[in-house]
C-alpha cells in the first residue's frame, strides 16, 4: 500500500496549526489601541507631563534646562561628525 503524502494525523496538526495561528491574530487585532486610544493617550501624557512641570521649583525647572541643553549639543556634536 503507498503512503499517503498527507495523511490524516498531518491534516490535523495543520488544522491545530492554523486554528492557534487564526486566534492569535483575532486577539492581536481586537487589542490594538485604535487611532482614538492613541491619541487619548498621548494627550493624558502631555497633560501628566505639563502638570509634573507646574510643580517643579525653579532649582529643578533649571536643572530640567540645564539637562535638556546638554542632550542637545551632544546631539548636534553627534551630528556634526
Amino acid at each position: 500500500m503507498p503512503e499517503k503524502w498527507i495523511n490524516s494525523i498531518m491534516i490535523k496538526q495543520l488544522g491545530w496549526i492554523v486554528g492557534l495561528c487564526a486566534g492569535i491574530m483575532m486577539v492581536a487585532v481586537l487589542t490594538f489601541p485604535g487611532k482614538e486610544n492613541q491619541l487619548d493617550y498621548i494627550e493624558k501624557r502631555l497633560d501628566d507631563i505639563e502638570m509634573q512641570r507646574e510643580i517643579l521649583t525653579e532649582k529643578e525647572k533649571e536643572l530640567e534646562k540645564l539637562a535638556t541643553e546638554k542632550e542637545w549639543e551632544e546631539v548636534d556634536n553627534d551630528n556634526s561628525k
